[in-house]
């Protein structure tokens, strides 16, 4: 338990510098980027400044827990304390642990986050910046549920609003009636068009009789559980969904048979994909010498940094090529995820072997 508390220590303080400085460079870069467009409000900027935060943990945080890892290696070695440790009886996994459970607690931490509004933060952002939800409206959706249709031609997510909407209900592939209003609002669960039109069309027309009836409705349901959110990341091409739009979304798919691909693909990337970097402790570890003198420690820690941060950009890229559908996810994201925590298990199989 002291061991625990003595090695986790070190890691979480150089976890905390690194992240520390790593989101104070991108809110600085940022707040440069912005500086002429920032809100006039200081509560605004208050906001702008919380929102680019949370936004950038989803680039930091990884990023802080690998090089914090790197760190706590060169340090360690270079002071002889991992000498000292390793020779007072305790094997190289003892040490690791501490470091692997802590950064496991992180990840797991930043999945649980991107299960909410914390993935929408970068949009949030950029609504504060250009004062208006413009960003947030997707335009001309067009949407298949059940044996109906049913068209958007604007969307707010933020506002939960559409307007414009057409609905076209068929049977045996034929057009029985269309719907329309000029705006609708999701709530409990389904979208509700006010002050609707429903036009309905007989199965048989005959010459002489009437082949079309108007009926007005207060509210009109449909698309139920395709949440606004769901409706404008999946037909849209927007970079990111919270976990839990993504299953909301994916049981509606499924249910339509339509392609889950790219839900499929969000769910690995902010789900699974974050926890390759406590398994990256493992290599980390498992070619970190005892010794100072084994190894020019200046260059082993160059090494470690381009070797950590390209392992980290090749799951990214892996997760925004699945997203973007040239991958298909299973091959694109979970192979990668997978071959790379095989790999990881090997060498911590080994790793009380190396000397």
């Amino acid at each position: 338990m002291r061991l625990f508390r003595f090695v986790g220590w070190y890691y979480f303080k150089y976890f905390l510098i690194v992240l520390l400085a790593l989101e104070l460079f991108f809110v600085g870069i940022d707040s440069l980027k912005y500086a002429d467009k920032m809100p006039d409000s200081a509560n605004m900027i208050i906001l702008f400044f919380t929102y680019d935060i949370l936004f950038a943990l989803n680039y930091t945080l990884p990023i802080s827990l690998l090089l914090a890892m790197v760190l706590f290696y060169i340090t360690f070695i270079k002071s002889n304390q991992y000498t000292a440790l390793l020779s007072i009886g305790f094997s190289k996994r003892q040490i690791l642990k501490p470091i692997f459970f802590i950064s496991l607690f992180f990840t797991a931490i930043y999945v649980g986050l991107n299960a909410t509004p914390f993935v929408y933060m970068e949009e949030k952002t950029q609504n504060l910046i250009y004062k208006d939800n413009s960003l947030s409206v997707s335009e001309h959706l067009l949407v298949k549920y059940n044996d109906d249709y049913v068209y958007f031609d604007k969307i707010n997510p933020l506002l939960q609003k559409a307007q414009n909407i057409k609905v076209f209900r068929l049977k045996d592939k034929t057009l029985e009636s269309y719907a329309e209003a000029n705006e609708a609002f999701f709530e409990d669960k389904h979208w509700i068009l006010h002050d609707a039109t429903i036009y309905s069309l007989p199965s048989n027309f005959e010459l002489g009789a009437n082949a079309l009836s108007a009926m007005r409705l207060e509210t009109f349901k449909t698309l139920k559980n395709f949440r606004p959110k769901v409706l404008d990341t999946i037909y849209q091409n927007k970079p990111a969904v919270s976990i839990t739009d993504a299953l909301f979304s994916l049981h509606a798919l499924v249910r339509q048979n339509a392609d889950t691909k790219k839900v499929r693909s969000f769910l690995y990337v902010f789900a699974i994909l974050p926890f390759f970097v406590p398994f990256l402790s493992v290599l980390i570890a498992y070619f970190s010498p005892s010794l100072a003198r084994y190894e020019n420690l200046a260059l082993l820690g160059l090494k470690f940094i381009i070797i950590t941060l390209v392992v980290w950009g090749l799951f990214f890229a892996l997760g925004k090529f699945s997203i973007s559908g040239i991958l298909i996810p299973e091959i694109g994201v979970l192979s990668p995820f997978f071959l790379f925590l095989a790999l990881s298990l090997w060498y911590f199989k080994k790793l009380n072997k190396r000397l």
